[in-house]
């Protein structure tokens, strides 16, 4: 299977000091923290813009806990197999590096959040842009590097994350 070769390629390359690098860019906590500090910097830099950033950031927030994890890796879960995490479907081929996730490998939530999180940020600060797109490059590969996710989990979680800020912007757009 090409995917799982581009996993093993990616989950080979690396050292210690790399592999913890990643595992905390791959942290729930880091994450949070992250987008929490995101938030608190837009809003202490531009207090004019509170109201819109956080709807925008509640509605990428509500779209992402339910289509994502509410619908697509739980609510589907009933009616389809879920897809195992690479380092789980080929123990042999590859290792897991940072906290072992064990629920479906499929969409990348990370990704979705994410490419969600920073769709809004770069719409209100589209200077931010080179830097946001460093940012998924960086979890993209540390996603694959893991042995979390497949190509496909990956590109799955962008489109996801994409359609979530772009939802969000037009919402808020309709109503200003």
């Amino acid at each position: 299977m090409f995917e799982i070769r581009i996993v093993q390629y990616f989950n080979r390359i690396g050292s210690r000091k790399f592999d913890d690098f990643l595992a905390l860019i791959n942290s729930i906590r880091f994450l949070a923290f992250f987008w929490f500090a995101i938030v608190i910097i837009a809003i202490v830099k531009h207090p004019e813009i509170i109201n819109y950033f956080l709807a925008a950031v509640a509605i990428v927030a509500i779209l992402h806990f339910g289509i994502t994890e509410g619908i697509i890796k739980h609510l589907l879960l009933y009616f389809i197999p879920k897809r195992k995490r690479p380092y789980v479907a080929y123990p042999d081929l590859i290792k897991s590096i940072g906290k072992k996730f064990s629920d479906s490998s499929f969409p990348s939530s990370h990704m979705a959040s994410t490419v969600a999180m920073l769709f809004v940020i770069v719409s209100f600060y589209p200077s931010l842009f080179f830097l946001s797109v460093t940012f998924v490059l960086i979890m993209a590969f540390s996603r694959l590097h893991s042995g979390m996710h497949y190509p496909s989990d990956i590109l799955a979680g962008i489109v996801l994350g994409l359609l979530y800020g772009w939802i969000a912007m037009e919402i808020l757009k309709s109503v200003s």
